[in-house]
């Protein structure tokens, strides 16, 4: 392999595969936060993903991401764990 292959990130090695994927005529299926937590049952953090996105309304909102994020239902025992918050940096 190349230099350039070998000091890519993760998440650029996936986008140049799925890239590479599109290019030859395949479809990229995108799974939702559900059925990502199906696929693999034993991960904490897909099934409180998948509770969030349950509980706002799944795909009747398409900014479900800022709504998790935004969530105002703080007596919610996810609440503190939800996904997409922002983080602050120290």
């Amino acid at each position: 392999m190349s230099d350039s292959v070998t000091a890519m990130t993760a998440l650029q090695k996936a986008h140049a595969e799925n890239k590479r994927r599109r290019d030859a005529g395949e479809e990229i299926v995108r799974l939702n936060p559900i059925e990502k937590a199906n696929k693999r049952r034993d991960s904490l953090r897909l099934a409180i993903n998948g509770k969030c996105y349950d509980c706002i309304g799944q795909d009747g909102d398409p900014d479900f991401r800022g709504s998790i994020r935004n969530c105002i239902c703080t007596d919610c025992t996810l609440w503190p764990v939800r996904p997409y918050q922002k983080t602050e940096k120290f």
